[in-house]
C-alpha cells in the first residue's frame, strides 16, 4: 500500500504566483487543480493574478463543460436511448475503456503536476524538501488529453495519472484541461475583433499553460528547456497544431503525437478551412436568432443552448459530427493552419517528432472469439464477406506487414489514424534534419479471444497504468509488462535527449529512404515493410468520415 503524506506545513512549494500545497504520495509530489489561467466566454485566457496566502492543490480543478451528450455513437455523460449496448458509446464503453467524469465549469483552466523533486519547497518540519532537491532540473512532459477538440479531459481516462511514469522515469509530469467544443474553436470571427481569436481558444489556452510551465516548473524539480508535449488523439492533434502556433515557439522542445492526425481533407486550402469554420460560426448564430447587432449576447446564452445550435449546426452543413466536428481555425498570429495548406514553420524547424498509432484504432470491434478456432473455410468466408475481390491482396499484404497475425486481424487494419500520420511525417522529414520516428502497436489484446490494439489503447503503456485498464486485460498478459517498459522506456529516452533508443531497443529515424517503424509486439522490432497498398486497399471498403 503506497503511503501518503500532508501536513499541515508539507508539501508546500512556493511558486511565482503563490503558494501550493499538495501533497506526497509514496515518493512522488503531487499537486493537483493548480490554475494556471483564467477564461472568458469567447475571450483569450488570462494569467492568474498572485495570491498570498497558502492554496490547496490536492484535488482536481474544474473541466471543460462537455458538448450536449444526444449526439450519435458518441459517449456521453446524460442518458442517450440511442447509445444503449453501443460499444463505442458511454456509459456501455466504460469496461473497454475506464472513464471519469467530474464538475464542469467553463472557467476551466487548471493542471495538474507529479514530481519526485520539489527545489521550491518552504521550510517545513516533515522534510527539508528545498534542501534535498537544490539545483535538480529534469525534463517535463505536458499531457494532453484526447476527444478531439469536443470532449474529454485531463482525468477523464484513469490511466492519464502521472504518477507511475513519474516515479519510474524521475520526470516531471503536467496534465492541464482547457476549453473545448464551441467554447474554444467555435469561430465566431465574421462578426468583428471581438471574436478574433474565437476560433483557437483552446489551443491559446494550452500555449499560456506552456508559459506558466516556463515560469514555474523549476519549483517543481523541471527543466524549462526541456519540455515534450504529448498527446493521444485528439491530444495528439493538438500536440502537432502547436508547431503552426508561433506563440507557442520556444515553449517546447519535442513533440509526441499518439494517434493524433488524419490528415485534413481532400482538396482543402487555407481560405477553404477558414470558410469551413467561420461557416459553422455563422450558422450556429443564426440558429440562435443573433445578428451582427446582437451577437455580444452570445456571451450570456447559456451552454446547453449554445452547443445544441453548434450541433445542428454541423449537421445543416454537413459536417461529421460529433468529436469530428472541431478544429482549430485558421487565425493570423495565432495558428497558420495545417501543413498541408500552410507548410512548416521555420521556427519549428529543429522540433523532433515521435508519432505513431495502434493497429486497430476505431476499427478494432472483430469480436471472432478465438481464431484458432475458425476453419480455412470460415475466415475466407468472412474475409470476403467484408473486402470481396480484394482479399486475397489485402491478406497477401498484410502478411507482409504482420507475419505473425492471423489472416482475421486483416479486418482490424486502420485506415483513418495511420495513413494520416505517414503522410504528416512523408512531408515533415523532406522539410528538416531533425529526427521524426514512427511506431504502430499491434500486440493483441486478450480480450474476447482476442482483439485488435484499439484507440487510446497505447496509453496504459506509456504511462504505466496497465493495471488500471483490467479491461483491457493488459495485466494478465503474458507480454503486457514487457510491453510497458518498452513503450515506457522509448517515451523517456525521447522526452531526455530526442531519440527514443534504449539499450533494449535501437530505433532508426524515419526518413524518405527508410520509411520504418517501431512495431510493438509480443516481439518488438524495427519494421520496414510498406503498409500503403495494404491500407489503400482496405480503405476501399471502409467508410471514413471527415
Amino acid at each position: 500500500m503506497r503511503q501518503v503524506i500532508r501536513t499541515p506545513d508539507f508539501p508546500i512549494v512556493k511558486t511565482g504566483k503563490g503558494k501550493l500545497h499538495g501533497f506526497k504520495d509514496d515518493a512522488v509530489y503531487q499537486f493537483f487543480g493548480i490554475r494556471y489561467g483564467r477564461a472568458k466566454r469567447f475571450k483569450l485566457p488570462e494569467e492568474t493574478e498572485a495570491w498570498d496566502d497558502v492554496r490547496d492543490a490536492k484535488s482536481f480543478g474544474y473541466i471543460c463543460p462537455l458538448m450536449p451528450e444526444g449526439m450519435e455513437d458518441q459517449a456521453g455523460t446524460s442518458h442517450d436511448p440511442n447509445a444503449f449496448m453501443n460499444p463505442m458509446a458511454a456509459p456501455f464503453s466504460s469496461f473497454e475503456m475506464a472513464h471519469r467524469y467530474w464538475v464542469m465549469d467553463e472557467d476551466c483552466l487548471f493542471m495538474n503536476i507529479w514530481s519526485k523533486h520539489l527545489p521550491g519547497a518552504v521550510p517545513n518540519k516533515t522534510l527539508d524538501a528545498a534542501m534535498e532537491d537544490k539545483g535538480v532540473k529534469r525534463p517535463v512532459l505536458l499531457w494532453l488529453h484526447g476527444g478531439g477538440y469536443a470532449a474529454g479531459s485531463s482525468i477523464e481516462i484513469p490511466a492519464y495519472e502521472g504518477h507511475n511514469l513519474c516515479d519510474y522515469g524521475d520526470v516531471v509530469v503536467v496534465s492541464i484541461n482547457h476549453r473545448l467544443n464551441c467554447l474554444g474553436f467555435l469561430d465566431l470571427s465574421d462578426f468583428g475583433d471581438g471574436f478574433r481569436e474565437s476560433g483557437i481558444l483552446g489551443m491559446a489556452d494550452i500555449v499560456l499553460a506552456l508559459k506558466w510551465i516556463r515560469d514555474n516548473i523549476e519549483a517543481f524539480g523541471g527543466d524549462p528547456d526541456n519540455v515534450t508535449v504529448a498527446g493521444q488523439s485528439g491530444g495528439g492533434g493538438k500536440a502537432l497544431a502547436l508547431l503552426q502556433m508561433p506563440p507557442a515557439d520556444g515553449l517546447y522542445h519535442r513533440i509526441i503525437s499518439q494517434s493524433g492526425t488524419t490528415g485534413g481533407r481532400p482538396d482543402m486550402t487555407a481560405a477553404s478551412e477558414k470558410e469551413r469554420f467561420t461557416a459553422l460560426g455563422r450558422k450556429t448564430a443564426e440558429l440562435l436568432g443573433l445578428t451582427r447587432d446582437t451577437i455580444e449576447e452570445i456571451r450570456n446564452v447559456p451552454f446547453s443552448e449554445l452547443s445544441k445550435a453548434a450541433e445542428k449546426a454541423g449537421a445543416e452543413l454537413g459536417y461529421a459530427p460529433g468529436l469530428m466536428l472541431f478544429e482549430p481555425s485558421i487565425t493570423e498570429g495565432w495558428y497558420t493552419g495545417f501543413c498541408d495548406v500552410s507548410g512548416f514553420r521555420e521556427e519549428t524547424k529543429g522540433v523532433p517528432i515521435l508519432a505513431g498509432t495502434t493497429l486497430g484504432e476505431f476499427n478494432f470491434m472483430h469480436y471472432l472469439g478465438n481464431k484458432a478456432e475458425y476453419s480455412d473455410a470460415e475466415k475466407r468466408s468472412i474475409l470476403e464477406a467484408a473486402y470481396g475481390e480484394d482479399t486475397d491482396r489485402i491478406v497477401e499484404e498484410f502478411h507482409k506487414a504482420f507475419p505473425e497475425l492471423d489472416d482475421l486481424y486483416a479486418l482490424s487494419v486502420d485506415t483513418l489514424f495511420r495513413p494520416g500520420i505517414v503522410r504528416y511525417l512523408d512531408k515533415r522529414v523532406k522539410y528538416t534534419d531533425a529526427p521524426c520516428f514512427n511506431y504502430q502497436m499491434s500486440f493483441i489484446i486478450p480480450y474476447l479471444g482476442g482483439v485488435a490494439p484499439w484507440h487510446c489503447s497505447c496509453i496504459p503503456f506509456m504511462f504505466r497504468n496497465v493495471e488500471k485498464e483490467p479491461a483491457q486485460c493488459t495485466g494478465s498478459a503474458s507480454y503486457a509488462r514487457q510491453l510497458q517498459d518498452e513503450v515506457s522506456g522509448a517515451w523517456l529516452a525521447f522526452m531526455e535527449k530526442g531519440d527514443p533508443s534504449t539499450p533494449e531497443l535501437k530505433w532508426r529515424q524515419y526518413t524518405s529512404a527508410d520509411r520504418c517503424r517501431m512495431q510493438f509486439a509480443e516481439k518488438t522490432k524495427m519494421n520496414d515493410v510498406q503498409d500503403d497498398l495494404l491500407m489503400e486497399l482496405v480503405a476501399k471498403h471502409v467508410p471514413v468520415f471527415l
